[in-house]
């Protein structure tokens, strides 16, 4: 467990969401990575590679990482998954020249965990992480007190799920969904019923 006293969580993509939590789910630092051309020279699509390997080496010395968590990639064909895969290959880099160990989360999963549906969209999983980026705040006084992004904040948000689960961040609970009771038959349904049911021989 003693590896694992720094955690990297990475949303990675062109405009890629990180965090920095310790075993116990202290936010350390998040923030968000602009890797596109900033000035659209038509530079080098290669050259956001760069400044990928450039950020997430300078945070992973800095802070002395012993793990990796990053949103698992979705292959959909087309740049995202050229961009995806490219991003990919350098966090396992950057992980391998370390001996750091590197593991993923899918989005389902994260969401399931953070608000309690798996299929929670982009604004509950802000409120989610704003919530707890505001708890920190308020205990340690060294955290903002929300994302600026929706990147920010899934990469906060995989984060303490990764506290949680290799460390001793305790888990969300959210109480289980009620099933709707069965509506009953009115009236005349039922009469209708019946007289289908007699038509055919099933009830007198």
């Amino acid at each position: 467990m003693e590896r694992y006293q720094v955690i990297l969580a990475l949303d990675q993509a062109t405009t890629t969401g990180y965090c920095v939590v310790d075993r116990d789910g202290r936010i350390l630092d998040s923030g968000i990575w602009k890797l596109a051309d900033p000035k659209r020279s038509g530079e080098s699509r290669g050259m956001r590679y760069i400044r990928f390997e450039h950020q997430i080496n300078s945070t992973i010395d800095r802070w002395q990482v012993g793990l990796i968590i990053h949103e698992q990639t979705l292959l959909r064909g087309g740049a995202p998954t050229e961009i995806a895969n490219g991003l990919k290959a350098i966090i396992l880099k950057a992980a391998a020249e370390r001996e750091i160990e590197v593991s993923s989360v899918h989005a389902s999963e994260l969401k399931k965990w953070a608000t309690g549906n798996g299929a929670a969209d982009k604004a509950r999983m802000i409120v989610a992480a704003t919530k707890y980026m505001s708890e920190q705040n308020a205990k340690y006084g060294a955290c903002k007190p929300s994302p600026v992004d929706d990147n920010e904040s899934d990469a906060v948000l995989i984060g303490l799920w990764a506290a949680s689960k290799y460390g001793a961040f305790p888990a969300p609970v959210f109480e289980p969904k009620k099933k709707a009771p069965k509506r009953k038959a009115t009236g005349q349904k039922k009469k209708a019923d019946d007289m289908v049911q007699s038509e055919f021989g099933f009830c007198f």
